[in-house]
């Protein structure tokens, strides 16, 4: 039986919740997290026609890009939008769960999707994701325990470097200690100073599981005090994050990129700033709103911006800068990136996936 918490669990293998922005909202906003699924409706938003579809389709969860509410909420009431989908929803037994910038960071999420539709290869960050914060924790330990201690260490989420699991470090020296008259003693007696062979075992540990693994040390350990230092470690920005900048296969005008981009995402208008005839080569792309990162895009040595809406100003300082800008609309580019991405979770998931065939976005051309 698959449930709720597995769907999270799936997620956050893909799209990691900790890549999303610290303003944003992601995970389960409603629902239980023991809640059996058989099926889940994917959806950019959370509307009307979203949960009349869901109830259609048999959907027990909602899983939708953007969150049904931002900011703290005091109380759920009819008497707002977010409060009356939440509350039809709670009503109806459905979760909803939000997966918001986490996806559209995630390796193989949306930027990554959208920056392929337009042909783009060898993608990296626009603006790289900051490293989890990592700490090292030392321990000293006698011969005997040592396998023990570092077992208990691992399974409590120690010694993860990238791919690899079950990192560690030892070395053999001296310790001294004197027990006191309250003390209990594994090592020697009390009053009497020790002189033990230990090992110093370096572990690297996440945030996230600092306290349990250090915990886990302390009930492996056989000494009554263990001596456990923990040393933060400074860490740069690495692996995914958002938007992504590419390269083209060859370079072509701004215009025919924003003819490809129309192309590529079924449009039948595009907007363009900047020079139509410019040779572009390197892209930025970013999904839904591209404000907040013209800095980066500045200094990614790309030609053309490709997003989905732009302030004015920003728009006219990349422009000015000699870098086209090429705007798909906030909900084309999501909306395409989230249909190549659907699939990948159906992969991940013992569950049906139904991407909402009925929304549609707010705007529409005349």
């Amino acid at each position: 039986m698959t449930t709720v918490a597995d769907i999270l669990a799936a997620l956050d293998r893909l799209a990691p919740f900790r890549l999303a922005e610290e303003w944003d909202n992601v995970g389960l906003l409603v629902g239980d997290a023991g809640r059996p699924v058989e099926r889940v409706l994917v959806c950019l938003d959370t509307s009307d026609g979203v949960c009349d579809e869901a109830e259609r389709t048999g959907a027990d969860c909602l899983l939708s890009h953007h969150p049904l509410f931002l900011n703290p909420v005091r109380r759920f009431t009819g008497e707002t939008v977010a409060g009356r989908l939440a509350l039809r929803l709670a009503r109806d037994g459905r979760a909803l769960i939000a997966a918001h910038t986490n996806l559209d960071a995630a390796d193989g999420g949306l930027c990554d999707l959208l920056a392929r539709r337009v042909g783009l290869v060898e993608l990296e960050p626009l603006q790289a994701a900051p490293a989890p914060k990592k700490y090292k924790v030392v321990v000293f330990v006698p011969e005997e325990a040592l396998g023990a201690v570092r077992r208990a260490a691992f399974e409590a989420g120690a010694g993860r470097i990238g791919n690899y699991s079950e990192c560690s470090f030892s070395c053999c020296g001296t310790g001294t200690f004197l027990p006191g008259e309250e003390a209990r003693p594994a090592v020697g007696r009390k009053g009497e100073q020790t002189i033990a062979a230990e090992h110093r075992l370096e572990l690297l540990v996440e945030e996230v599981c600092l306290g349990a693994v250090v915990a886990a040390i302390s009930r492996a350990h056989p000494y009554e005090t263990p001596a456990i230092d923990v040393y933060p470690l400074e860490g740069l920005p690495e692996g995914p994050g958002l938007g992504r900048v590419g390269w083209l296969e060859k370079p072509k005008a701004l215009a025919e990129l924003a003819d490809e981009t129309k192309r590529a995402l079924g449009l039948e208008t595009i907007r363009l700033a900047g020079e139509s005839a410019e040779k572009v080569e390197r892209v930025a792309v970013l999904t839904g709103s591209g404000s907040g990162l013209v800095d980066a895009v500045l200094t990614s040595g790309c030609q053309a911006y490709l997003t989905g809406e732009l302030k004015f100003h920003e728009a006219q300082t990349l422009a000015a800068r000699g870098i086209g800008v090429i705007l798909g609309g906030h909900y084309e580019t999501e909306r395409a990136a989230l249909e190549d991405w659907a699939p990948r979770l159906q992969d991940a998931i013992n569950v049906e996936i139904v991407l909402s065939e009925g929304e549609r976005g707010v705007f529409s051309a005349r």
